[in-house]
């Protein structure tokens, strides 16, 4: 039986793994594909004064502030700055590469792992009738949206189409993964599922 049971939960980890990351590819880069970006506008010159300004990888915001040893009037100025603008966040990369590298698809594969392993956890751990775990599992989709993507639409005022993209990648991204664990993963309680 317990050999029955982990080769239940190793199928589960590898089909929902694979679904996930399968998914999130077509999500990605056919269904969604694009879905919150606008090109950069006059590109020609503006990558030749980033390129000329900016050496480091890395994060930007602007307007820019220091946050050690500010002073009273540094906020009033900084603040001035923000509200008349512009203002915005900058994720650059002075010299590109590969949009799809290895590395790239192998951490987002690792990502998707855990992921289903929180669910498989998840689902282990509940005593319900089937669709009630896979309701479940999709909610860590909305969870995951509701802790992490709605900050960058509030506070980083990433673009609404984004965040319902984000919202719905997601969410069925875990609705795929609670039909798989849900149906392969027993429950491991002592009483059968009653609701």
């Amino acid at each position: 039986m317990m050999a029955t049971r982990t080769k239940k939960i190793v199928m589960a980890t590898i089909l929902g793994t694979l679904a996930i990351f399968i998914w999130g590819g077509f999500s990605h880069t056919v269904l969604l594909s694009g879905v919150g970006f606008d090109p950069l506008p006059n590109e020609e010159v503006v990558l030749p004064t980033l390129r000329d300004n900016i050496s480091k990888r890395g994060l930007y915001f602007f307007p820019g502030r220091t946050f050690a040893n500010k002073s009273e009037d540094d906020d009033i100025k900084w603040m001035q700055k923000f509200k008349t603008g512009p203002a915005g966040i900058l994720v650059y990369r002075p010299i590109g590469g590969d949009p799809f590298s290895v590395s790239k698809l192998s951490i987002q594969f690792v990502s998707n792992l855990l992921s289903v392993l929180i669910a498989i956890l998840l689902v282990w751990q509940i005593n319900m009738r089937y669709w009630r775990r896979v309701g479940s599992v999709t909610l860590l989709g909305c969870l995951s949206c509701a802790a992490v993507s709605s900050i960058y639409w509030n506070w980083y005022e990433f673009p609404t189409t984004f965040f319902i993209a984000q919202l719905i990648d997601m969410v069925v991204g875990f609705f795929i993964v609670g039909l798989i664990v849900s149906k392969l993963v027993p429950y491991t309680g002592s009483s059968n599922p009653n609701y």
